[in-house]
């Protein structure tokens, strides 16, 4: 009985120390947003409380907006909204529709363009879709057809970078076409800001919604927005005013600038310490250097693609389509959600599953911020390997450790 008893008591305290290593196995963010935070990040927030009023905090505000000048490059009106992105983006259509059956342009080749069409739709536009399919990017001959037949068309809308398939859009290419039709442009940039090129003034883009917990690897809580002294220009000529208070974007600057001497530079309460977070965050993207740090997510994404690859999976989009910040990869269905729930479960990676029409036959990789760089790559993929093996997925014989060598050694000058 002695025996039995030592046994059970050897059982309980190795499965009790099992239960306390998997609860403290550190998860790690490989996800489109939000993104995974860096220590000293998080430290920002254990910072006391400040008012969002009075001189100290004025002082950080106006330098935060300063920073995100920068990362959005223009010297036009930014803003923080203290909002999630989508409904950022809303404050849009708020103020650009006055009348239901206006005519709106809106570019869709994936779930968050979808989103776009049923926001216009909800605010009474008449959406004119310039579709593309999934995986594939935007039409830019279907584009001009659109804008050519419908002359009286007042904006177009346009995801920079489209993370339910993983295509980068071409927005250089779309601002050209719609300038040319002297159009209002805005812009998702929701999932690209501090991790993609996105040069506001010279692009000509009118309305621009950024982001902080994506590749900034920030705070969620907190969304820069840019807006061009044309976009105000033309809220300014309605004739009927915006429904909404908040989102009036006339009373929103107006209230901003009068409050602005009593040290409350915005309309509203805001989240002090994640706004400390961000100029954080946003102060650390302009040291690295934008260009460098741009070409950072690159190349870490193109490894995710070969490294992908060598397992014997197929990636959604073509090579030059492909995102800087998110992979989007296919699986067989029957496995989708077990293969995502094997590696939180063993090793605590959380990835992303499909969005959309896409939800079960496809798998999404945020490589953003402070996990685009090749340490984090080779775990995820070490495991994500392991996995497949596990599930048969790919053969268990595959072995791709002469592949990731390649790529530790080309992504080696990024090495945190």
């Amino acid at each position: 009985m002695r025996k039995i008893k030592d046994k059970k008591d050897k059982f309980l305290k190795t499965y009790i120390i099992w239960k306390q290593t998997k609860m403290a196995m550190r998860k790690t963010l490989y996800i489109p947003g939000p993104s995974e935070v860096e220590p000293e990040t998080l430290l920002e927030l254990a910072k006391p409380v400040i008012a969002h009023y009075g001189p100290d905090w004025h002082q950080l505000y106006n330098e935060t907006c300063e920073v995100a000048k920068k990362i959005f490059s223009t010297n036009e009106y930014v803003t923080l909204l203290p909002l999630p992105g989508s409904v950022c983006l809303e404050m849009s259509a708020f103020n650009l529709i006055e009348k239901d059956g206006e005519k709106f342009v809106a570019i869709t080749n994936g779930f968050f363009g979808d989103n776009i069409v049923e926001m216009l739709s909800a605010h009474g536009a008449k959406v004119l879709k310039v579709e593309s399919e999934w995986g594939k990017n935007v039409d830019l001959k279907k584009l001009e057809e659109v804008l050519d037949e419908n002359p009286e068309t007042k904006a177009v809308y346009l995801v920079h970078n489209e993370t339910s398939t993983g295509v980068l859009n071409d927005l250089k290419k779309v601002a050209e076409v719609v300038k040319k039709r002297d159009k209002i442009l805005v812009v998702d940039a929701i999932s690209s800001y501090g991790g993609v090129e996105l040069d506001f003034d010279r692009l000509g883009i009118d309305f621009a919604v950024g982001y902080a917990s994506k590749c900034l690897s920030g705070i969620n809580g907190i969304c820069p927005v840019a807006i061009s002294k044309r976009f105000i220009e033309e809220v300014g000529k309605r004739k009927t005013p915006v429904k909404s208070h908040y989102f009036n974007l006339t009373t929103y600057m107006r209230l901003s600038e009068e409050w602005a001497s009593i040290g409350h530079p915005h309309p509203t309460s805001m989240p002090t310490p994640v706004v400390r977070a961000f100029y954080h965050v946003a102060k650390k993207a302009l040291e690295e250097g934008l260009e460098i740090r741009y070409r950072r997510h690159a190349d870490v994404a193109k490894a995710y693609r070969k490294a992908i690859r060598a397992l014997g999976l197929n990636i959604l989009p073509k090579e030059e389509d492909a995102s800087p910040t998110v992979t989007t990869f296919i699986v067989p269905e029957k496995v989708n959600g077990k293969i995502r729930s094997t590696l939180y479960k063993n090793f605590g990676y959380m990835i992303s599953g499909g969005l959309g029409k896409l939800e079960n036959i496809t798998l999404r990789i945020g490589h953003m911020g402070y996990t685009a760089n090749p340490e984090f790559l080779i775990k995820l993929v070490t495991a994500l390997e392991t996995v497949l093996k596990r599930l048969e997925v790919i053969n268990r014989n595959l072995n791709i450790t002469d592949e990731l060598a390649d790529i530790w050694e080309s992504l080696r000058q990024y090495i945190i």
